[in-house]
């Protein structure tokens, strides 16, 4: 059987859900004999866990198109500065851009897997296949005008029936090039994992685990839960927040000012947070937007509840419209309080929702998904 040479092409490499998800799929092809692996990366890894996972695994080839960040994206404010820079990093990219793709010239297949990042660099391949991998919801999709750049790619996955759905109301002429393929999970790797230690929290907690950053409204989480508390009656009952990001600062000092401040743990990011959702009263999701919200099928996946915002796309469809979860309307925090008092009260069937949840964990089996994806880059 003839060697398929796949480039997953990736801006950045930070602690994240879309990074986490990669890293299954890579696991599951390099069981493939027949497949021969590249990442690249508009910046040099700078994160330990995935140089770590790289020096384990040096049959996966690197590489970095813009490693200077100087002239890659930190560029000055004042404007006729950021005019020259602009220029520069133009010229810079270009030479990059050509030197490291004539590198990757016996690549068999393209994937752009995160909303379209390399558009500007794929566009110019003419003699590989290119997929792209859509990880926004459907209003982000409409928003950055996605639509445009369809026709640099052969074909495009999205990660909900949801999302195509929408998809196809609004653009019924470009339906040809999408398939729907759900992250995977390894869902014994997960639980083996949730089993290893004991979360270093006491009592009861509601827990999250996501990146700190303004699309995750992190703010409405907090707020709901300080709604929540001072409504129980000032149980002792914490919310736990495992993740970092760039608005941690923002979020901690908000926290501060609130009568729950004392219940509100900040952990920072966990190489293994499921030993933190495995003990919780319930997984809590407060995105405005997703594509599919991998932390909450791994939620399921240790037989944990799930609180979800109502955002597009992935949480109606993972949580079966509410009877395998509880859903709240995105940005609501007394919504949220009140999704929390219930759970916490027991005033909603918790076991029958965890274990509808747990029945329909199939859909994300690994194996089942990797398969898909071989079979659509051969």
């Amino acid at each position: 059987m003839k060697r398929i040479r796949v480039a997953f092409c990736l801006r950045d490499m930070q602690m994240g859900g879309v990074e986490s998800v990669l890293i299954r799929i890579l696991d599951k092809l390099l069981t493939h004999k027949n497949i021969d692996v590249s990442i690249i990366t508009y910046v040099d890894i700078k994160e330990s866990v995935y140089l770590e996972y790289f020096k384990k695994h040096p049959q996966i080839k690197l590489f970095s198109l813009y490693p200077c960040v100087w002239l890659g994206t930190r560029l000055p404010r004042f404007f006729i500065a950021r005019m020259i820079m602009h220029s520069l990093r133009d010229i810079y990219r270009n030479v990059r851009r050509t030197f490291i793709m004539r590198k990757c010239k016996d690549i068999d297949v393209f994937i752009d897997y995160h909303d379209f990042g390399f558009s500007e660099e794929l566009k110019h391949i003419k003699n590989a296949k290119k997929i792209a991998w859509v990880h926004s919801s459907i209003d982000v999709f409409i928003k950055r005008k996605f639509v445009n750049k369809l026709k640099y790619y052969d074909k495009i996955v999205a990660l909900t029936d949801e999302f195509i759905n929408d998809f196809n109301s609004l653009y019924p002429n470009q339906t040809n090039k999408f398939i729907r393929i759900y992250n995977p999970i390894d869902i014994e790797d997960i639980r083996t994992r949730a089993g290893e230690a004991e979360p270093d929290i006491d009592g009861d907690y509601f827990c999250t685990v996501s990146r700190l950053t303004n699309d995750k409204d992190i703010k409405t989480l907090i707020s709901g839960f300080d709604v929540f508390w001072n409504d129980a009656g000032r149980p002792d009952v914490k919310l736990v927040i495992v993740g970092d990001g760039n608005k941690k600062s923002e979020y901690k000092n908000y926290a501060q000012h609130l009568s729950s401040s004392n219940q509100i743990v900040f952990v920072g990011a966990k190489k293994n947070p499921f030993i933190y959702m495995k003990n919780a009263v319930a997984n809590v999701l407060s995105s405005r937007g997703e594509g599919l919200p991998t932390v909450l099928i791994e939620s399921a996946a240790v037989g944990t509840l799930n609180i979800s915002s109502d955002c597009k796309c992935g949480p109606r469809e993972i949580l079966l419209n509410g009877r395998a979860g509880v859903l709240f309307e995105p940005g609501n925090m007394d919504h949220l309080a009140k999704c929390m008092f219930e759970v916490y009260n027991k005033k909603v069937n918790v076991k029958s929702m965890i274990k509808k949840s747990t029945d329909a964990l199939n859909r994300f089996d690994a194996e089942t998904i990797v398969g898909q994806i071989i079979s659509l880059i051969s």
